[in-house]
């Protein structure tokens, strides 16, 4: 009524009067005929006749304006029945994912132990606690440890029900130690994607580590190289830089984490210059 200024409404469904506001209309026998809608639908009455074309042109907008708010109303009713369907979906899903977490947890731990029993058998037959080894022996045992180094990384891993694709080292590199950053380097990288047999967040984390090492030994000088060596199924990161301090013992250390982490050998020479090979997994393909 305040935006009609009309002096009163009433709400009619069935011929009865449902809602009242302000002054009462006449009743619906001695209603003006433009005043009431037949076939018993619902009807917005204005407490003056709509005999003038202003009011009929008002009781037309508030017509519109009801069939917004209930088409509005049944979009919201239709948004909340969505949003519950949702919510227990996502209640359903998470719960799956935990017992599949679960499930993948014990798969991993019982085939942990006999892993460890075959590493530890083949460091054993290594260092020739066993005898001498021929050269027939030795390929064995190389072929043994490699594939009990990538059974290790997919224990490490996590499914994740779809096959996401390796990224390439090369855009990690170059936005650690590309042209611009602090710790900028002569970078000298293949021309074809670098895949590492190891997840995205390992990756990661191995640059940050090469990085916080050469910032705490006050490198400079700096010159990345990436390559593969012929014979070796590894790509191999080599790092020359002139140090003005020691390396810093966490850096190695945490260097060193990721090494028996992910089947990563890395090598450590700080004299005369220091030089930092490491030998990262290779993705077959």
């Amino acid at each position: 009524m305040r935006l009609t200024e009309t002096p009163g409404a009433a709400l009619y469904a069935g011929g009865q009067c449902v809602a009242l506001a302000g002054t009462a209309p006449p009743v619906p026998t001695r209603a003006h005929p433009l005043q009431m809608m037949k076939d018993g639908r619902t009807t917005l009455v204005l407490g003056t006749p709509c005999v003038d074309t202003t009011d009929r042109q008002q009781l037309h907008r508030l017509t519109a304006l009801g069939s917004a708010l209930l088409a509005c109303r049944a979009r919201e009713e239709a948004a909340r029945a969505e949003h519950k369907r949702l919510r227990l979906e996502r209640l359903r899903l998470m719960e799956q994912l935990a017992h599949r977490e679960r499930a993948w947890s014990r798969a991993a731990h019982d085939l942990r132990t006999p892993l460890l029993v075959m590493q530890g058998y083949i460091d054993m037959m290594t260092k020739g606690m066993a005898g001498v080894l021929t050269p027939a022996m030795q390929r064995y045992l190389e072929r043994m440890g490699r594939a009990a180094g990538e059974m290790n990384v997919r224990l490490q891993q996590r499914p994740s029900g779809e096959d996401v694709p390796a990224e390439d080292l090369r855009a990690a590199l170059s936005a650690t130690f590309g042209p611009g950053r602090n710790g900028a380097a002569r970078l000298e990288l293949p021309p074809g994607p670098v895949l590492l047999r190891m997840p995205r967040t390992g990756s990661a984390l191995l640059v940050r580590t090469l990085e916080r090492l050469l910032s705490g030994a006050g490198a400079s000088e700096v010159l990345l190289r990436m390559d593969s060596p012929d014979g070796v199924d590894a790509w191999r990161l080599l790092v020359q830089a002139r140090a003005q301090l020691p390396v810093p013992e966490k850096a190695l250390q945490s260097l060193e984490r990721l090494a028996r982490r992910w089947q990563v050998r890395v090598s450590v020479r700080e004299t005369p210059e220091l030089e930092l090979t490491v030998l990262l997994p290779r993705l077959p393909g």
